[in-house]
């Protein structure tokens, strides 16, 4: 039988600029109709294999939704996403590093922020092409094979420059590594780029989609994410994570989740940015 769930990380030069292709597939619903997708401070692209769509929601109050063609480009986002899980699926994913997307688009990532594109509108035939290759008579192809039909698929996409590595901000790269941590004051990194203020966050936001301080706030809040406690024991997951304190951290999870973190234990899954919307 083949695993639900497999991921690994691309080979280069994709390593630059994705963190990980995944697959993902469940042979019916899951418990819960609809889950919530936190922010992970970095884009997706996620493409059925099952059927032509992926169904999103707008929002709890949205009984209906969306059906995207062909799959979707999610920006980073900034807040709580909603999509459909009261069905049989196959999916193969992309989770793109900070700056990632400037190798596949030339528009800046902070056009992408906070949207989520069907894939018909950006890559038309992408999602086609994958499904006809990996799907058959015979069922679903393993999921280490559709992994790497999908990496195929994303080299060919690249755009076309001497050197990969040029497709991506450095000064950006730069800050990222020593923002990420939460150990170096946003100030200080900028100051030792050697940019101004305006030029700084200007370069940033292109390559990430947002601010520096915002991406900071997002990148700590995935962090505490994959360090959620299980029994409720914040004050010390704070601290880890980089809050000045359990209250601090409670403000900054209804900002990102749209709920408490007590809501976030009580509804969570097996994956820690996937939480059951009840």
């Amino acid at each position: 039988m083949h695993a639900p769930w497999l991921s690994r990380r691309p080979a280069p030069p994709l390593d630059l600029f994705i963190d990980t292709l995944w697959t993902s597939q469940r042979a019916g619903p899951l418990p819960h109709g609809r889950e919530w997708g936190l922010p992970n401070g970095c884009a997706d692209l996620v493409v059925p294999l099952t059927q032509d769509h992926v169904h999103r929601y707008d929002g709890v109050a949205d009984r209906c939704g969306r059906l995207l063609a062909e799959g979707v480009l999610q920006g980073l986002q900034q807040g709580p996403t909603l999509r459909d899980t009261a069905g049989a699926l196959c999916v193969v994913g992309v989770h793109f590093r900070p700056g990632g997307l400037a190798a596949f688009f030339d528009a800046p990532a902070d056009r992408f922020t906070d949207q989520t594109i069907a894939l018909a509108d950006l890559w038309p035939g992408f999602g086609p092409a994958l499904r006809e290759r990996l799907t058959g008579p015979r069922g679903l192809a393993a999921p280490e094979t559709r992994l790497q039909a999908l990496e195929t698929a994303l080299r060919a996409r690249l755009r076309r420059t001497a050197a990969p590595s040029t497709l991506q901000d450095p000064l950006v790269q730069w800050a990222i590594g020593r923002l990420a941590g939460g150990e170096q004051r946003i100030g200080d990194v900028q100051r030792a780029s050697g940019c101004s203020p305006a030029r700084f966050i200007a370069r940033y936001r292109a390559a990430c989609g947002v601010a520096p301080k915002r991406h900071a706030e997002l990148m700590r809040f995935h962090t505490l994410l994959s360090r959620a406690p299980r029994a409720g024991a914040w004050a010390l997951a704070a601290a880890d994570a980089g809050y000045a304190d359990q209250a601090h951290l409670a403000r900054e999870f209804r900002r990102f989740a749209g709920f408490s973190p007590t809501d976030y234990l009580r509804n969570a899954t097996g994956f820690a940015t996937h939480v059951a919307c009840p």
